[in-house]
């Protein structure tokens, strides 16, 4: 009996607590949340009425004193301005921004206004309502000192869940192109390693080739001046066989001319 009447305030004590959970809390890191939305809005009116040149001089003035939070805060505001759109107004802070229905469970939805802490930081966010595309508004404090102000600032389009989807199915196709290109470039790398070895033993095998090949020693042409030697020569020879036999040059033809070294 003791045993079912404690599951029994178990229970209870698990119902009232998602009861519990289920309230918006007032204050958070002990700031009000009233305040809060105060800064959000009163942050998103202002940078309605910022321009080109003045987002510019904000960026400058930002970079040169090493504001890197404010820097990327207003290029964020430059990037929000062509698809933005005009102010139309700001939503009721329980209206859930984006997602779709299921019976009363929304899925991918959001509130409009959001603050939350985890651990030492405070998330505070605000979606407001444009012709084109809503805006949404963060801010990041430090949950140990809110005073101090933001320690991050985001500005970015809410987009639909089927644009999002959109986007990640993109994201996966262009992943996995991107890793078959990979596979292609890493088999061609692999196949060159492969032929290399080969024209190596082929530029080889021609070099062993032409170093084993028979020298043949070209033929050397005579001269004219070994021409005009020997018939030199043959006329003396004729002129002394003359001289001895008495008989003329012309009774006789030398034909050949033997050397002996």
């Amino acid at each position: 009996m003791n045993k079912k009447f404690l599951i029994g305030i178990c229970t209870l004590a698990l119902i009232f607590g998602f009861t519990g959970c289920g309230k918006e809390p007032t204050e958070v890191a002990g700031f009000p949340v009233a305040r809060y939305e105060e800064i959000l809005k009163s942050t998103l009116q202002n940078v309605d009425t910022l321009d080109e040149t003045t987002l510019e001089y904000y960026i400058s003035q930002s970079e040169d004193s090493e504001d890197e939070v404010s820097a990327e805060f207003f290029k964020e505001v430059q990037e929000c301005n062509p698809v933005k759109g005009e102010f139309v107004d700001f939503y009721d802070n329980d209206k859930v921004i984006g997602g779709f229905n299921i019976g009363k469970i929304n899925i991918g939805g959001q509130k409009a206004l959001s603050v939350e802490k985890s651990g030492k930081t405070v998330t505070a966010s605000l979606v407001a309502d444009y012709s084109k595309r809503d805006l949404k508004l963060t801010f990041v404090y430090n949950a140990n000192d809110i005073k101090k102000g933001p320690t991050a600032i985001n500005i970015e389009p809410i987009y639909s869940l089927g644009e999002t989807m959109q986007k990640a199915g993109l994201n996966t196709v262009m992943g996995i192109a991107i890793v078959f290109a990979m596979l292609v470039v890493m088999s061609g790398v692999i196949k060159i390693f492969e032929i290399i070895p080969k024209i190596e033993k082929s530029i080889k095998a021609k070099k062993e080739a032409q170093d084993n090949a028979p020298v043949v020693e070209p033929v050397v042409a005579k001269s004219s001046n070994d021409s005009t030697d020997d018939l030199q020569l043959v006329a003396v020879i004729a002129a002394a066989i003359a001289a001895s036999t008495g008989a003329s040059t012309d009774s006789f033809v030398v034909r050949s001319i033997k050397k002996r070294y």
